[in-house]
């Protein structure tokens, strides 16, 4: 491929949705999907949805689910995201519920700017929020549901009152909640024992419970808004349905296997038709309950119905993210782009192939691959026998991988369909780092030391633990917390790279090391006391502080073909510097992730991209110019990539 194709290939991404995106724009490539907990539509604006993940990742749509685009959160990461609700009435006012060791940000979100500022209600803070409900016919009639009990706000949370006595350890924790559509004194209440009732504003309860086998959590209760009196209920013993506003319960057949019921609803358009999210997948029923049929395999736990257009219907995924049917829920396809919530665990590539791994997701994780510069991902076989925690490309066979899992090195000679177990270095030592080198030849990095793979097991190198390798040009490095070493010949010749200068405190801890591949003798060294550069081979250092702070610094990157051109991470923030290290710019004012990147890779066959991991968050890029950094604008605000089509 000509230099002038691969700025047209590069290009690519950001013109397909049809922005005028400045350089240095980060843009999401993928691989999207992954956990989804919790989906609702703002009513007041055509095509607007929002969802939100468990551990606080929120994401919005202003295109029927089309596309998603991150928002920020103050819990993210830091909390679990039990609820979120929407003021009907506004196309900005946004509620969530936040349940978080950290007291500071348990309680009650409030945003009335779409996202872009939250404020946690000062009533509720430190309170683990479980479930939160809206009076549809008055929406600043507010209630939450906690681990103590019950609240309830008058005027659209700015002042909350309990309604649930405080010493009752019956009425908690209140996992879900709904009002009755014309009575806001009417209250129902699901616990993580039974069911519970209030039909004067929380002065009294009633446990309503009869029909419902004894200790069930309820996950959800749906009240159909045409006739009140007819409640659903989902909980861990099953589906509930009554017709005279829970006094009593009917257990409704469900499909066999399906007794866990992570939520039920009505669609406000067609009362008869309801769904629900079971532990054999997502069902629907056409005749109020009666009968069930199997719309999808995937665990969904929460839908939101479209206003707008009618049959359109979003559903929110533990195994395949976002989820949209245009068809009244008869069926359902993934709709992910720009959606993702990932345990990412390493990024690598080699030719034209970038490689992507997630961890712990028995569903959808595993190896997942793109030859075309993240336009299209797709997993490149079943989930590996071994979590995949590092993984690095052949630089001489782009479908040649190595892996370190919790067992030990495994191989693949196919581009991560199929793995196969290898024998590790000396016999209880732990494996940290792995890289091919080329012709078959690994270098394990272990806390034992560093090794050559051979023809009939391992050579040791070198005697210190190494927590990881990596190469750039004809260079080879390995570091230790401590310190580095290099080598122009991978299979013999390591040396010690020289120490850093001294400062107050304790030693700096070494994160990574780069060598210009155009100048051996100049390198790079990302520490926890910020970046240091070296022109004398690594024998030497000194800070590089122009535009960078003597703080800490993951990662550092030579650009494979652009002589001088390096970048590094700090404050989760990625820099760049066109002169070998000696001054630094900010790609970006702001990244996709407040933690940074946790890798930066080139690929031979795109030497005009820069593609970035983020935690949770998946594999960005931004176009590179060959141009020299000095003559590149830089962004001044963030600028994600968005789709302008709308799925109808």
């Amino acid at each position: 491929m000509g230099k002038f194709a691969i700025r047209l290939a590069a290009l690519a991404l950001p013109l397909m949705f049809g922005q005028n995106h400045a350089l240095m724009a980060w843009h999401a490539t993928g691989p999207f999907g992954g956990d989804a907990e919790l989906v609702r539509v703002v009513p007041k604006v055509k095509g607007m949805v929002i969802a939100g993940s468990r551990n606080g990742l929120l994401f919005t749509s202003t295109n029927g689910g089309a596309f998603w685009n991150p928002v920020s959160f103050p819990a993210q990461f830091a909390g679990v995201l039990h609820a979120l609700e929407v003021d009907p009435r506004s196309d900005s006012v946004w509620y969530a519920g936040v349940e978080s060791e950290q007291s500071w940000l348990a309680g009650v979100w409030k945003t009335a700017d779409a996202g872009r500022t939250w404020n946690l209600i000062p009533a509720t803070k430190g309170f683990s929020v479980w479930s939160l409900a809206v009076w549809a016919k008055n929406p600043d009639v507010v209630a939450a549901g906690t681990g103590s009990g019950v609240f309830l706000s008058k005027d659209a949370a700015a002042h909350w009152s309990r309604i649930s006595a405080e010493g009752d350890s019956e009425l908690r924790p209140v996992v879900s909640l709904a009002f009755h559509p014309g009575d806001s004194n009417t209250l129902y209440a699901g616990t993580t024992h039974l069911p519970w009732k209030t039909v004067n504003g929380g002065k009294s309860w009633q446990s309503i419970h009869e029909g419902m086998i004894d200790d069930s959590d309820v996950f959800s209760i749906n009240v159909d808004a045409t006739h009140p009196d007819r409640v659903f209920a989902s909980a861990c013993s099953g589906l509930y349905g009554s017709t005279n506003g829970a006094e009593r319960w009917a257990k409704l057949a469900t499909p066999p296997g399906a007794f866990r019921t992570y939520f039920v609803a009505i669609d406000p358009r067609h009362v008869e038709i309801v769904f629900a999210g079971t532990t054999e997948g997502l069902m629907r029923s056409v005749d109020g309950g009666k009968t069930w049929r199997k719309v999808s395999n995937e665990a969904v736990r929460t839908a939101a119905f479209d206003p707008w257009v009618d049959g359109r219907i979003f559903f929110a995924s533990s195994s395949a993210g976002m989820m949209v049917s245009t068809d009244g829920g008869a069926t359902a396809h993934e709709s992910n782009f720009g959606f993702t919530n990932r345990n990412f665990t390493t990024l690598t590539g080699s030719g034209a192939n970038l490689y992507s791994s997630s961890v712990f997701e028995p569903v959808s994780g595993g190896v997942y691959r793109t030859d075309n510069l993240g336009l299209r991902w797709a997993r490149a076989g079943e989930q590996p026998a071994d979590q995949l925690l590092f993984m690095a490309a052949s630089p001489d066979n782009p479908k040649a991988l190595a892996a370190v899992g919790y067992r030990g090195i495994m191989e693949s000679a196919d581009g991560g369909k199929t793995w196969t177990s290898k024998r590790t270095p000396p016999p209880g030592a732990k494996v940290t780092a792995l890289l091919p080198t080329g012709n078959s030849v690994l270098l394990a990095g272990t806390d034992a030391g560093l090794f050559r793979s051979t023809s009939d097991g391992w050579a040791a190198l070198a005697g210190s633990p190494v927590t990881a390798i990596g190469h750039s040009g004809k260079m080879y490095f390995a570091w230790t917390e401590t310190g580095a070493l290099a080598s122009g010949n991978p299979s013999a010749g390591w040396s010690a790279c020289g120490i850093l200068p001294e400062q107050a405190g304790p030693p700096p801890t070494w994160y990574g090391v780069a060598f210009d591949s155009a100048n051996q003798s100049t390198a790079l060294a990302a520490t926890s006391a910020g970046v240091y550069r070296s022109l004398d081979g690594c024998r030497s250092w000194t800070p590089a502080q122009n535009g960078l702070q003597p703080e800490t610094s993951s990662l550092v990157l030579f650009h494979p073909t652009h002589p001088g051109e390096a970048f590094a991470t700090q404050g989760g923030r990625v820099f760049a510097s066109d002169d070998s290290g000696s001054h630094w710019l900010p790609l970006d004012d702001e990244v996709p992730s407040n933690s940074g990147p946790s890798s930066l890779f080139i690929l031979p066959a795109a030497p005009d991209r820069l593609f970035a991991l983020f935690p949770r968050r998946g594999v960005f890029s931004t176009i590179l110019s060959s141009t020299g950094l000095s003559a590149r604008p830089i962004a001044s605000t963030p600028n994600f990539q968005k789709q302008e089509t709308s799925l109808q």
